[in-house]
């Protein structure tokens, strides 16, 4: 007896879930970074939250040039910015739509899974391959990054039953990152091959000038039609339109200049390219292979548009894993073929993809660094243990430092985050009174000292310097009055 429709679809939802929590703990976000930055904003940002600074500036000011020339190219990404800035959501509500979106495309997953009759296990474990990707971790693991959407909109155009669902994509996603534009004809692709398949032969008879020729049953022009159309009405918008009110960054030249995205030893590429899909690579290999065999020149076709837009991706982005999610919707088909062939490998193959996925270390690879992705337990041992760019001792003694060197400013700004970073900021705060009082500034010395006395009312030294202040904040009043 087959499960009512309503709790299938439970079903399929709390696997989703249950997938994606399994998923944050091989692959957990850096929460002891974004705890830290909600605490202090001033902190000079890494990778994990740089992005988020960014997309806030956007939510305030849609389309202005960000400050960042790092992310000047997300200048008019702005579907999330301006859903952010109309519901007045707050910023770990924003950044909490990445999750969200993560969430969706693994139940859109587990969905066209389930309707091809894969069974709850092989379901499980092909999930888990598929998510576990660079699409999903940037999402989860740096702010500002919405990578699960390119990726949710790239499938609904490969695999959504309504066409008005793929129009729906192509009209939004290019305003969440405009590589959905190159990677939208490779997911049309892929939604060619899979209703061939779907269809059981890949040709119907027609009758076309008194004769009889075969005709395949997947119509490209009304297929294709209207993505084509949105997506050409996006490139001149973005290009000529919204280019003249860009920053330098934010235009195709802009974006270009100076940068030779290609130049990183071939080790680099390689481990770019294998973390962005990781164990999905097989698949990709796997929809080749048994859409070959079934037409050859179609399998040919899809290997080289997989080849070409890997290629465009890492020589148009700095992050290469990220660049691999437009290549994503060829690996969910790749599992979609075979479950069709009904290929006795499958089973044995998603098995061993997840294991092989949550087993290998992942990383975020740039094409100048390669930043690791840690185990859940690591991350929560670093809330217990605060990273060196937490420790507020460091930044006061790049203070001191910055006194001795008569650099004022550079010493008021560390000594600022030192303070604000500190369990018992009497210490810093002593400091930068000094440095307050060393230039007149006594009212502001005197703030200093009195958070240094409340804090270590033991030491006589703060109090002894809260007097002087105390009193020479006097004698300015007394100068002003007079």
């Amino acid at each position: 007896m087959e499960p009512k429709p309503s709790r299938e679809l439970l079903r399929r939802w709390l696997l989703a879930a249950a997938c994606g929590a399994v998923l944050l703990f091989f692959f957990s976000p850096a929460w002891s970074l974004f705890r830290l930055w909600s605490r202090v904003p001033d902190l000079p940002a890494s990778f994990a939250v740089r992005r988020g600074v960014s997309v806030l500036q956007q939510m305030a000011n849609p389309g202005a040039p960000l400050a960042d020339p790092l992310h000047a190219a997300i200048q008019w990404r702005l579907l999330f910015p301006l859903v952010g800035r109309i519901l007045h959501l707050s910023p770990a509500m924003l950044f909490s739509l990445a999750d969200v979106g993560c969430l969706l495309v693994l139940g859109f997953i587990v969905g066209l899974l389930r309707r091809i009759g894969l069974a709850w296990a092989e379901c499980a474990f092909a999930t888990l391959l598929l998510g576990a990707a660079s699409w999903f971790f940037t999402s989860t693991g740096w702010l500002g990054y919405y990578d699960s959407w390119l990726a949710l909109a790239l499938l609904a155009v490969a695999f959504a039953e309504r066409r008005w669902v793929v129009a729906l994509a192509c009209l939004g996603a290019p305003w969440v990152d405009e590589r959905f534009v190159i990677a939208a004809p490779l997911a049309l692709l892929c939604r060619g091959a899979w209703s061939l398949a779907r269809e059981g032969s890949s040709a119907t008879i027609a009758s076309v000038g008194g004769r009889s020729v075969a005709r395949d049953r997947f119509d490209w022009r009304r297929e294709g039609a209207v993505p084509a159309v949105l997506l050409a009405g996006f490139v001149v918008v973005r290009l000529f339109v919204l280019s003249d009110r860009s920053g330098t960054g934010a235009t195709v030249g802009g974006y270009f200049h100076g940068k030779r995205y290609l130049d990183a030893p071939m080790p680099v590429l390689a481990l770019g390219v294998w973390e962005g899909l990781r164990a999905g690579w097989f698949f990709v290999a796997a929809a080749v292979v048994l859409l070959w065999r079934r037409r050859r020149g179609a399998g040919v076709f899809l290997g080289g548009a997989v080849l070409a837009i890997a290629i465009v991706g890492l020589a148009t982005a700095q992050d290469y894993s990220r660049s691999m999610t437009m290549v994503f919707p060829a690996a969910v088909l790749g599992v979609l073929l075979a479950a069709r062939a009904g290929v006795n490998w499958l089973p044995r193959g998603v098995r061993c993809g997840a294991v092989v996925a949550l087993m290998l270390p992942a990383h975020h690879v740039m094409n100048d660094s390669v930043n690791p992705i840690y185990y859940l337990y690591h991350e929560l041992a670093a809330l217990r243990s605060p990273p060196r760019a937490a420790m507020p001792e460091l930044y006061e003694l790049r203070a001191i430092h910055d006194m001795e060197r008569g650099d004022h400013a550079g010493a008021y700004a560390n000594l600022t985050l030192a303070i604000e970073l500190s369990d018992n900021p009497a210490s810093p705060s002593r400091q930068r009174g000094i440095l307050c009082a060393s230039q007149g500034r006594w009212a502001d010395a005197l703030r200093d000292f009195s958070t240094a006395v409340d804090h270590d009312p033991e030491n006589p030294d703060a109090w002894f310097m809260r007097a002087q202040a105390n009193a020479a904040v006097a004698d300015e009043n007394r100068d002003r009055a007079a």
